[in-house]
């Protein structure tokens, strides 16, 4: 995969300074979600699309210093989502098939994990459980809950075409109330709005009204797997001598597939001992 941007997110305050949002088209993480999971049905990769955009904009919240996972755990058609972006652009993700027979993808019971970490601090963990609704009910949850936040956060993601992106929404403490009722109006009335016309530029033109926004900060984004064969390798020799002598029970290399790009490592007792020597 060619080592250029494929989305942007932009962090932006509005010039009236009453509402910061973010903004992402996430139509180019569509395109890296089916290539790295072909055994997805485009409905899963919507799923996990979704997720990744509200990833990239919560991480957006922070500026894009910390890396930022988020984990869905539930009852629904996706037994769990994974996503994971890094303050350098990389994002990842990976969809675990649950009850294909269930009417939604995200459903309790189940848990919703938010884990962001930096170089100078120890990782933070906020959990809770799933409410009723899909990914950007469960984010807005968790904002109002554990940050004391109160945020729109829209997601979409055409399961036929690819479209994607997201918008998300902080009316800052002082927003006037007259001010907070045409935000609101705004962002009902972007369900009129086709998918391939929600532009970032576009975006930041609603939800201001056409005042026009000042950049924060932007981050472009890469779908992208962070595993390699090192890092693989230096992992199984941490395991007890008797798991690892497990793993080669049977004739021939031991073959690992990475969950989050599908790349097959083959490994030998051989390749473990050379690090061990």
């Amino acid at each position: 995969m060619a080592d250029r941007p494929q989305a942007q997110v932009t962090r932006a305050l509005t010039r009236d300074h009453q509402v910061r949002l973010s903004s992402l088209d996430a139509s180019p993480l569509w395109d890296g979600v089916r290539r790295a999971h072909p055994h997805l049905d485009p409905e899963a990769c919507a799923c996990l699309t979704e997720l990744l955009s509200a990833t990239a904009l919560l991480q957006g919240r922070t500026l894009f210093a910390e890396r930022l996972q988020l984990l869905v755990k539930g009852s629904g058609r996706a037994k769990a989502v994974v996503t994971d972006c890094w303050p350098d652009g990389t994002i990842r993700g990976v969809l675990d098939l649950g009850k294909l027979e269930a009417p939604s993808w995200i459903a309790g019971p189940g848990v919703f994990q938010v884990m962001r970490s930096n170089a100078s601090g120890q990782p933070y963990v906020g959990h809770l459980p799933l409410v009723e609704g899909g990914i950007q009910v469960q984010v807005e949850h968790y904002l109002q809950q554990s940050e004391q936040i109160q945020a729109s956060l829209t997601l979409w993601c055409d399961p036929g075409t690819g479209e994607a992106g997201g918008m998300l929404v902080e009316p800052l403490p002082d927003c006037p109330p007259a001010r907070l009722a045409r935000l609101v109006q705004a962002i009902e009335g972007l369900e009129v709005v086709p998918f391939w016309e929600r532009t970032p530029g576009f975006l930041a033109s609603w939800v201001s009204q056409g005042e026009g926004v000042e950049e924060l900060a932007s981050s472009d984004l890469f779908y992208r797997c962070r595993c390699t064969r090192e890092a693989l390798l230096e992992t199984l020799r941490r395991f007890p001598a008797d798991q690892k002598a497990d793993l080669f029970k049977e004739p021939g290399p031991l073959e690992v597939r990475c969950d989050y790009c599908g790349t097959l490592y083959p490994i030998t007792r051989e390749d473990l001992q050379a690090g061990e020597a």
